[in-house]
Formats: structure tokens, C-alpha cells, sequence
């Protein structure tokens, strides 16, 4: 993952609006916060920043007893830093310097030993309901991400009340400088001593709960954002600037990509082969020493140590592709819950490398292990992108339905006590066959009985069973999940009684779903998904048993949801088979889809609610 420089104001969640914003009390209170910025020519600057919480309510109690500042090693110095609370009867307790502890930031699947994210972290004595804890800090920002670059981005909390919060900035005079500001009030306020001052004010007065898969775009949040770059493009322009020459085609490079590509003709089955043994080859390991946080290694390197990050990843599959005669280009793109690029150049949102081939018009994700070729996750669908060596903006794909796929069939006979005996077999494509790739191949090594008794009781389903697969980490080969089991009864047997269909180990996905209440209303715009789910059931009833009624089935249709059920009865033979399409504009969805979505969540309840009756 591509790391980048982002001034949080707070260390707390930012969080969005939700139905019970009313209700909500997060139990602190941030009662002041200033920073003070300045800047020099070069873009290093000086950060001065003091902030104290109140606290509300017992629970908040535990939240504010620490703190954390954040910082890079190799590019920041923390001159001063002091903490201190104060009881409610106004008493001040500093905080000891032995509580005040410098901590390694391990970023995903990283080790201590690659990382200089680091933060400073404060423990704060005698705190209670009604106690104030606070904090002062100076960062000497002695190093820029890029040479003569500044960029920052503050997103005020909204999870919490904000009574008084203030960001004072100052810029030499004549440094060219973009500003993007959105629900915050200041601008310039006047000029002296060669410098420009600048001041933005904010408060918030009714704290919002968030939402699950919120879009966190800039454009609904109060922020304001600074860079001496005009524009996202040109941030791509520095960032090919400094990542080109680590892409050097070594002979070893060149030697390793013409043994994976040997026979191959097309570009596309070239590009697929390196994409492959990139992913299966190179493992991902956050690298964050010095300036490599912002510029990957050299290819030879991380061919050689066959570890890196995305950037990594990305510097060694553009040597690998140019070896072989393929232009390619990196892609800055975020790996989150944002589908929108900043007006101007700073990093965020992008956190994250991947690789375009212009010639193919195909993205490919090499950190991913178990995509096939060119499929990308869907955090990464739908979103635009930076194509570095292209200088211009990019757009993956939007999800299509009939590309990602689950098609569940399973069999089960009864028996005359109502014990059950099935197979399944589950086929998977798009971000489904990636997902159940990466669930088998974690799988190795666990104990397969106790996974599938916690699978069953997720159901209200007890049994035993065994599962199979294709070897997961064979890309580019059909993969398909079987399965055998057998399920203690769900129904009296001989009836009467009343069967709904079991999920036994099949993929269980509209189970879930029904059980998965969506909130009654939204506020913000959502990350939705496009798919397609079929799962077909076939229950042979044991002799003797007289089947008295059957379901009808469902049929529902409403703005992107398409969900229909039938059940089919032949003698004792009940078929159940289950369809729902998802297909929506893009990757964000709004107030009109929810409520699309409650109406097919009711339709879906009701529909598994159905049972076959019998005697």
C-alpha cells in the first residue's frame, strides 16, 4: 500500500451522519484545538499543535486516557511534546515523561523493522467524568515527500462535538500555493514579514454516529486541504519522476521474464503470465525506511528479496513487462471508501500502486494472490486513477453483475428420522472466486471439523462434513468449492412438520444477507456492489412422507435489485432455486438504492422464511 503523508486533526475516527445522530453520545468533547503551521520555500515547515478533550460521560472515560501523535522518523522531528489533565475541580496533573512513549506503526503485514511511521503516545493521569486532558506538540517537518513539495489534509472530526477548533497557516509570500476548503469558514486574513497568514475556523455541534460502508468523500466533509502541487496529475508527474529509474530492466529481470513468458505470443498472455508470478512470487510486506515510503525499490531488489509493497509490487512488474516489450504505467489510486480524487495535488486520497497496460486498456493488482488476471477487488473498482507515466487521469471498471459470480447447487436426502445426507458444489468467478481462493488456501493447516460445526451453528445447523478445491494458488484454471455433509434433522420426521431449506456448506451468502438488517435510513452516499448469486436446492423426502404444501416463490424488481425464487415439486422431490442480480450505476450508491434495498431485504426475509409442509 502506498503510504502517504495525511495531517489528521484528531486520532479518533472520523465518522459519518446517521438516523440516531440525536441519541448518540460518543462521551468526549473536543473543547479546543490550534495548529500552527509554517512553512518555508523548500516545503519543510513547522507544526505547533495543542488540543484538550473534555470529558463527558463514563464511557468517554477510556477514550481520552490516551493519546497519540503521529509522526515520520525519517522525515520529522518531534522537538517538544507535553501532556497534562485536569480534575474537575481544576487541579493540573502533567503528564511524567516516562508516560509519554514512542511507538512503531506496523502497517499492514509489515514488521516493526521496515516501518518508520512511528507515534508518540500519552498517558494521561487522574482522568474522570468531567476532566479536561490535553496535549502540545512541535514537528520539525525537516524532509518533503517530494523535492520542494508541501501537502496536507485536516478532515475535523464530525463523531464528536467540536467547540472551538482553529488551523493558522503561514506561506511565503509569492509560493505558489492550491487550497481546497469545504464547510469550514477563513481564508487569507492578511500578509506581513514575507508571509501570508491564513486562518480557518470550525465547530460542531451534534456529534454523528457513523455508518457501515460510508464513501468518505472530500467533497460532503468538512476539510481543508494545501498543496504547492496544482493538481492530482501532477502528483503522478513527481511520482514517475522519482519511480523511473528504480524500474531498470536488469539481466537478471530480463533473464527471469523471458523463462515465465517463454511460448507465449500475445501481450495478453504475457501480461498474465508476469501478473501471476509477480502475485504468487513476491510477497507483501510494508517497506517504509526513508524515502522509500513514497518511491519503491529498485525492481533487481525486490526480485531479489522477493518481498515489497505495493509499490514494490508495481516497480517490478513494469521492469518485468518492459523486458519482454510492454509499456506499462503505474496507477495511484485508493484502496478505501473514497471514489473521488482531491481539485488539487495533494496525496490523498490515493494509498495504493497498482499497474496499467495502455496497450491491453487492463489494470492488474500484483499484490493481490488470488485475483485472475486483470480482475481487481471491489475496493478498487469504479474509482479514478492517476496513470503516472501517461500524465493524465484514469478510471477502472465499474462492477458488472455477470461478472461476479456465485452459483451454489447442492443435493440432500432424507431420511425417515430426518437426518440429512448432502453434496454441494459451489462455482465462483470475479471477486468471489478471489475471495474463496483466499478463504481456501487459509484454510490449509486448520482443523476442518471445527470450521465446519462453526460454519453449521452460524446457521442454527449441526452436522459434519468435507470440503474440496482446485489448488488455490493455480491462477487462471476454473476453481469450484465441493462439498459432502451430513446435517442432524431440522424437523420432526415422521410429520407433520414444517422444513425450510437447510444451508448445509453451501455458500450461505442469502442467509447472511437476510440476516444482515440494513439501517432504516441513510444520510450518506454508500460503497454498493454488483453481483449475481444463484443457489439451487434439491430435497429428496423419504417414502411414506405425503408433501401438503409447497411455497409459491417470490419475484421482486426494484431500482438495481432483481431477486426471484421458485419452488418446483416432482413426487418427493422438492427443487428450490434462488436468484438475485445486483446491478448498480457505479460503486456509490444513494438515499434512492437503500431504500431500494430495505424493500428487497423484506422481500428476501419473507422468501427464506418459506417452508414445505408435510405429513
Amino acid at each position: 500500500m502506498l503510504q502517504f503523508i495525511v495531517i489528521l486533526l484528531l486520532v479518533l475516527p472520523v465518522a459519518s451522519a446517521s438516523a440516531a445522530e440525536n441519541t448518540y453520545n460518543p462521551g468526549s468533547t473536543l473543547e479546543r484545538f490550534r495548529t500552527h503551521l509554517v512553512l518555508h520555500p523548500d516545503g519543510t515547515y513547522i507544526e505547533t499543535r495543542e488540543q484538550t478533550w473534555r470529558v463527558d460521560t463514563r464511557q468517554g472515560v477510556e477514550l481520552a486516557s490516551t493519546d497519540a501523535v503521529y509522526y515520520v522518523s525519517s522525515m520529522d522531528n518531534v522537538e517538544q511534546i507535553k501532556g497534562w489533565s485536569t480534575t474537575p475541580d481544576g487541579v493540573r496533573h502533567d503528564v511524567e515523561p516516562s508516560m509519554i512513549r514512542t511507538q512503531e506503526e506496523l502497517a499492514k503485514e509489515g514488521d516493526a523493522e521496515f516501518s518508520d511511521l512511528k507515534s508518540k503516545t500519552i498517558i494521561y493521569p487522574s482522568v474522570q467524568v468531567g476532566s479536561r486532558v490535553s496535549h502540545m506538540v512541535r514537528i520539525n517537518h525537516h524532509e518533503t515527500i517530494f523535492p520542494g513539495h508541501f501537502g496536507a489534509q485536516y478532515f475535523p472530526t464530525e463523531a464528536f462535538k467540536v467547540e472551538d477548533w482553529q488551523l493558522d497557516v503561514d506561506v511565503p509570500t509569492g509560493m505558489k500555493f492550491a487550497l481546497e476548503v469545504h464547510a469550514i469558514e477563513g481564508g487569507l486574513i492578511g500578509s506581513s514579514k514575507g508571509l501570508d497568514h491564513y486562518r480557518f475556523r470550525y465547530t460542531n455541534s451534534v456529534a454523528l454516529q457513523s455508518e457501515d460502508d460510508t464513501v468518505t468523500q472530500a467533497r460532503n466533509r468538512p476539510h481543508v486541504a494545501m498543496s504547492t502541487y496544482a493538481d492530482p496529475v501532477a502528483v503522478g508527474r513527481a511520482y514517475q519522476s522519482a519511480s523511473r529509474p528504480m524500474a531498470v530492466v536488469t539481466p537478471a529481470i530480463r533473464k527471469r521474464a523471458q523463462e515465465v513468458t517463454a511460448g507465449l505470443e500475445s501481450t495478453a498472455d504475457k501480461a498474465r503470465a508476469l501478473q501471476y508470478w509477480v502475485a504468487r512470487n513476491i510477497r507483501y510486506v510494508y517497506v517504509g525506511l526513508g524515502e522509500s515510503r513514497l518511491v519503491p525499490h529498485k525492481a533487481d531488489s525486490v526480485l531479489s528479496k522477493l518481498y515489497g509493497d505495493c509499490k514494490d509490487h508495481s516497480i517490478l512488474l513494469e521492469a518485468m513487462l518492459s523486458a519482454v516489450g510492454i509499456a506499462s504505467s503505474h496507477a495511484l489510486i485508493n484502496l478505501g471508501s473514497s471514489y473521488e480524487l482531491s481539485s488539487i495535488g495533494v496525496l490523498g486520497p490515493m494509498n495504493h500502486v497498482m499497474t496499467y497496460v495502455p496497450e491491453l486498456d487492463l489494470y492488474l493488482d500484483s499484490t493481490d494472490g488470488f485475483a485472475s488476471f486483470g480482475q481487481l477487488s471491489r475496493s478498487t473498482m469504479d474509482k479514478p486513477t492517476v496513470l503516472t507515466a501517461l500524465g493524465k487521469i484514469g478510471h477502472t471498471p465499474r462492477m458488472l453483475a455477470a461478472q461476479h459470480v456465485s452459483l451454489s447447487e447442492q443435493e440432500i436426502m432424507i431420511s425417515s428420522d430426518g437426518q440429512m445426507v448432502g453434496q454441494g458444489m459451489r462455482r465462483l468467478s470475479g471477486h468471489y472466486e478471489s475471495y474463496g481462493r483466499s478463504e481456501r488456501f487459509d484454510l490449509r493447516g486448520v482443523d476442518e471439523a471445527k470450521y465446519i460445526k462453526e460454519w453449521l451453528s452460524g446457521f442454527s445447523e449441526s452436522g459434519v462434513g468435507h470440503m474440496d478445491s482446485p489448488d488455490p494458488e493455480k491462477l487462471g484454471e476454473p476453481f469450484w468449492v465441493k462439498s459432502e455433509f451430513a446435517l442432524e434433522p431440522l424437523s420432526n420426521f415422521p410429520g407433520p412438520g414444517a422444513l425450510a431449506v437447510p444451508v448445509g456448506l453451501t455458500s450461505g451468502t442469502l442467509a447472511i444477507m437476510a440476516s444482515d438488517q440494513p439501517p432504516t435510513e441513510r444520510r450518506r452516499e454508500w460503497a454498493c456492489v454488483s453481483r449475481t448469486m444463484e443457489e439451487r436446492s434439491v430435497l429428496h423426502f423419504p417414502i411414506g412422507t405425503e408433501i401438503t404444501f409447497v411455497p409459491q416463490g417470490a419475484l421482486f424488481e426494484e431500482r438495481g435489485y432483481r431477486y426471484e425464487s421458485r419452488y418446483e415439486r416432482q413426487g418427493l422431490d422438492v427443487t428450490v432455486t434462488r436468484r438475485f442480480v445486483e446491478q448498480h450505476e457505479g460503486g456509490v450508491c444513494g438515499k434512492a438504492d437503500h431504500e431500494a434495498r430495505l424493500s428487497f431485504h423484506a422481500a428476501l426475509r419473507k422468501d427464506l422464511r418459506g417452508q414445505v409442509i408435510y405429513r
